[in-house]
């Protein structure tokens, strides 16, 4: 059983975004940094999200490693937020981050998703509001395309996984624990508007090829300025099929 949320109408201050970012990445090092159309991407992502998403509590989340000082320095000089935490207890650096800065929802965004939709991000919060679940996630086949969803996490949910389980499978990507056969929370799955589901469009960057199709797009769209809406993405692509040939080959999506 649900609780309807308590909060005023424009009260978000129980929620933040938290971009889990690294440079780490042991397919594609440094992938966070990787220029697009001259900034970086983690950038892009930051300014995306502040300027889109009317959920004023932004956060990257990085690990303590010095190999991710540079992510801090990118935050720093640029006037945005970086939290840093355990490298590989990710579910730990998230309860941190969350705790220091108010945070009771986190909207998890991955930071190799700079084509992630603010509009995903405002969504989740709505549902939420409207009734509460522990989890909820629009990364899914009948949800928002690959790279390009977020995840709702109730910061509850998560101390109490983080207190019954030591798997570093759980620890380190936080949200697979939630599928689990034991079924101990609530999880609500999220779709996307019909003119949004792409279920064969992968827009995260775990490869080269997949920067070359998120470069393309950007310098495509261009001429919209920085902030071009996501439907924009999804009509250039269903223009353009060729540009799902750069990487297609790569991924198999959502599994769910």
């Amino acid at each position: 059983m649900t609780v309807k949320n308590k909060n005023t109408a424009n009260d978000l201050s129980d929620y933040g975004i938290i971009i889990q970012c690294r440079t780490g990445s042991t397919r594609f090092p440094r992938k966070v940094l990787e220029d697009i159309c001259g900034q970086p991407m983690l950038l892009r992502q930051l300014k995306r999200l502040q300027k889109l998403s009317g959920i004023p509590k932004l956060v990257a989340a990085t690990s303590e490693s010095p190999q991710d000082d540079a992510i801090e320095h990118l935050c720093r000089d640029n006037g945005f937020i970086c939290f840093r935490g355990p490298l590989d207890d990710v579910m730990n650096r998230f309860i941190l981050c969350a705790r220091k800065f108010g945070i009771k929802y986190i909207v998890r965004v991955g930071g190799d998703d700079p084509l992630i939709d603010p509009e995903c991000c405002k969504h989740l919060v709505s549902l939420h509001r409207a009734e509460p679940h522990d989890f909820m996630y629009a990364s899914n086949r009948e949800g928002w395309p690959y790279g390009c969803a977020a995840e709702l996490i109730s910061v509850k949910a998560l101390e109490n996984i983080h207190s019954k389980t030591a798997d570093p499978l759980y620890l380190e990507h936080t949200i697979p624990y939630f599928f689990s056969p034991k079924n101990e929370f609530s999880v609500f799955k999220v779709k996307a508007p019909a003119h949004i589901n792409r279920p064969d469009y992968y827009f995260t960057v775990d490869y080269p090829e997949d920067l070359r199709l998120v470069r393309a797009v950007f310098e495509r769209l261009k001429a919209e300025g920085d902030f071009f809406p996501f439907k924009k993405v999804i009509e250039l692509v269903d223009r353009e099929k060729g540009l799902t040939n750069i990487n297609k080959h790569l991924h198999t999506g959502f599994d769910k």
